[in-house]
């Protein structure tokens, strides 16, 4: 059942110290704050394309809205010391997620509204924004008030807390009250990034959009993954060209040109007159086998995509890590030494997106 909610004024968005003429922006996700990751991630994959500096990419832990949703200390303050560093080149993209506690809805166990259900529909009503008023506060003041925000990012998917599928009014109502909070705080010039998952999943996404006037950016969130019949995985023995035709079936047929694909997903943003983003992207291998692993092609056509002016890309985050539900790394890591298991997309994204001479 949808929510009917009354029309609220969106205060208008502070001047963007980051300009689309300069776009696509890149960044890069290497963990969060830690000995290997965060700062000391971000630095190296910088170094390792030959750049001075690439955005970064993190995100807040769910457990409850004190130190984690409000955005912790343990968190910004590191990201704000990165950035005043080099202001000019450095911008955070964060992801916050909309809901503490577990995948159930029955609220954080500690802290700040312990064993309170939660819900978007609590949201939609204005009942959470006194914790969007100290995330605005904490990043303003750790000197990142301009990050970019990726507000329950992959919504129309079934994994995260803030899932949508069963009432995408109350999300684009929440998503609204978050936006007009945290632009009313002094010093805020927050953008914000509206970022489904790819593919149609539960639900159409689009039945959830906030209103144009709530949304900096359109994000789509791209891997190569497929499971679309005589794609991935491979079977066993499989020539390397009938590989390379099925990487390129993936790339035209599901990643490209299917439904709810990037091509979609940049035609909506040309509608509603928002730049494009792609705050996560990679290679892929999955224990599902679901991946088109290492493969340069996809490399390619990112690039290709991604560069073409026509296409609108204000900014794209590679995914460079090894994380649970898939393999993306192409970097050698913080020290240097870790060995990718994609050694010909290694190459071709440093061709292609490094600085090196």
């Amino acid at each position: 059942m949808g929510l009917s909610l009354p029309a609220i004024s969106a205060p208008a968005p502070a001047r963007d110290a980051f300009p689309t003429a300069k776009a696509p922006y890149m960044g890069a996700y290497r963990w969060s704050i830690g000995e290997n990751g965060g700062i000391n991630g971000n630095i190296a994959f910088a170094k390792w394309g030959g750049k001075k500096a690439v955005w970064a990419e993190d995100f807040t832990p769910g457990e409850r809205w004190g130190n984690n949703i409000e955005g912790g200390s343990w968190q910004v303050g590191p990201w704000g010391e990165w950035k005043k560093a080099d202001p000019d080149n450095r911008r955070l993209i964060y992801s916050v997620g909309l809901l503490p506690g577990g995948w159930d809805r029955s609220g954080p166990k500690d802290g700040d509204g312990a064993g309170q259900p939660v819900s978007l529909e609590a949201g939609a009503k204005g009942e959470y924004n006194e914790h969007f008023r100290k995330l605005a506060d904490n990043l303003i003041n750790a000197g990142l008030g301009d990050s970019v925000l990726r507000l329950g990012w992959e919504f129309n998917g079934g994994w995260y807390t803030w899932r949508a599928n069963e009432n995408p009014a109350a999300f684009a109502g929440y998503w609204r009250e978050i936006v007009k909070t945290m632009r009313a705080v002094k010093g805020a010039k927050f953008r914000y990034c509206w970022n489904p998952a790819m593919g149609w999943l539960q639900f159409t996404a689009e039945s959830a959009w906030p209103g144009d006037e709530w949304v900096d950016y359109v994000g789509l969130d791209v891997y190569d993954d497929s499971w679309q019949a005589d794609t991935y995985p491979f079977p066993a023995g499989t020539p390397a060209t009938e590989i390379l035709a099925r990487q390129k079936k993936v790339w035209n047929e599901v990643i490209l040109n299917g439904n709810h694909g990037l091509g979609f997903w940049r035609d909506f943003a040309k509608i509603h007159k928002k730049p494009l983003a792609i705050p996560e992207w990679g290679i892929s291998k999955r224990e599902d086998t679901h991946g088109g692993l290492d493969n340069p092609y996809f490399i390619e056509q990112m690039h290709k995509f991604i560069a073409d002016k026509a296409n609108n890309v204000y900014f794209h985050c590679y995914f460079d890590v090894q994380a649970g539900d898939g393999h993306h790394q192409l970097s050698p890591g913080v020290k240097t030494n870790e060995k990718t298991e994609f050694p010909n997309a290694s190459a071709i994204f440093l061709k292609l997106f490094g600085s090196r001479k």
